[in-house]
């Protein structure tokens, strides 16, 4: 499993950079590596006695516990390495005659770092679960007609409903979203981890949303694990009206706003069609093109694509993780990104994955997005 080699390095890590170095009994030690080497199979007990990597068939608190100490694990590494190199350039200025070492005794020292981890980690648990606050963005458009300046659409995207986040959850978040009277509202993918008849009433919230001027959505990744095909049924049946490379010509003030969509690539493993882009060279420099698209892409300057919005990243996760994520999407994470004329918004995403339920320094998003006319 490819998350499991990950894991064992953190748990190697703490081993040689924290427990051997404690002042304390054998067995202790032994304890704490044993503990440390169990919370990282997180990811091998998901499988083998959740059934499921990514939505395991564990109940609610205990997922939120194995989450909260995987967490704390990765803050811990975090925090091993910031003493770490502390602790080289110490040892590298007594080389030049100073006295300098790391403050307070090695029990004392360990016991803050453990507290601190788990206390970030309960932070970041927290941060991964909660209701998004509202993100206020806006976006210049060259050529944007006047009569859609102002536009607004609501993002929403990896919301992830399933064994995490309920439908209660998703039912506040819904209610935020309409509370923003916006004039279309779009969804990017990862919308449930789970089958429709596990989700029959977590996912009902998903029929109330409404804009001005429609609901739509595209596949991600985790639809395709439960039956995508089955899913955009579903999804249908609750007012989203799904675009599998398709379009819509949207008229605003008598002005055309097309909307574009593509499926994820995650289609073309499980035997479906995937994304295809044909239907953007029937577009002219005259119309305004969205495209919605689960994972992030870049665009070329001469693209009929103004804005294309994604989200898959979520944001990278944790501030110091946000390299590592972008190393996996061609350098893109989040935020608004210029190709010199297209522009890509990446949202941080709604909700968060169950597998790995941790934020900091990277709050969810309900995301509204205001199209502005670019000047000059």
């Amino acid at each position: 499993m490819r998350l499991a080699l990950p894991s064992l390095i953190l748990f190697l890590y703490i081993l040689f950079s924290l427990i051997i170095w404690l002042p304390c009994r054998p067995w202790v030690k032994i304890a704490m590596a044993i503990t440390f080497f169990l919370i990282g199979l997180k990811y091998v007990i998901y499988v083998y006695l959740g059934g499921s990597f990514i939505a395991p068939g564990f109940p609610f608190w205990a997922l939120v516990l194995m989450e909260f100490f995987y967490s704390a694990m990765i803050m811990l590494v975090f925090l091993l390495i910031i003493k770490d190199l502390l602790a080289l350039f110490f040892f590298i200025s007594r080389l030049f005659g100073s006295s300098w070492h790391l403050p307070l005794a090695i029990g004392i020292r360990s016991l803050i770092l453990i507290v601190m981890a788990l206390a970030l980690s309960g932070y970041a648990t927290w941060e991964s679960m909660r209701v998004p606050r509202v993100k206020t963005v806006n976006i210049a458009l060259a050529g944007l007609p006047a009569e859609l300046d102002g536009f607004s659409i609501v993002q929403l995207t990896d919301l992830h409903v399933g064994p995490l986040l309920h439908g209660k959850w998703l039912e506040q978040a819904v209610n935020k979203t309409n509370a923003l009277k916006t004039d279309l509202i779009v969804l990017t993918g990862d919308l449930i981890d789970g089958t429709p008849v596990a989700l029959k009433n977590d996912i009902a919230p998903y029929g109330k949303l409404h804009a001005r001027y429609g609901v739509y959505g595209v596949t991600g990744n985790h639809e395709y694990y439960f039956g995508a095909m089955r899913w955009e049924a579903v999804f249908a049946n609750l007012g989203i009206e799904m675009l599998d490379n398709e379009y819509r010509a949207i008229s605003v003030n008598g002005k055309n706003l097309i909307l574009t969509g593509v499926p994820d690539e995650a289609a073309l493993r499980f035997g479906e069609k995937g994304p295809v882009y044909t239907m953007l060279q029937n577009m002219t420099q005259k119309d305004t093109v969205i495209l919605l698209q689960h994972r992030p892409s870049r665009l070329t300057s001469d693209s009929p694509v103004d804005l294309q919005l994604s989200g898959h990243t979520h944001g990278g996760h944790i501030f110091f993780l946000k390299w590592l994520v972008a190393a996996f999407n061609d350098g893109l994470v989040s935020g608004l990104v210029d190709f010199n004329g297209p522009k890509l918004y990446i949202s941080s995403g709604t909700g968060l994955w169950s597998g790995f339920s941790c934020r900091l320094g990277v709050p969810p998003e309900i995301t509204q997005l205001i199209l502005r006319r670019q000047e000059g």
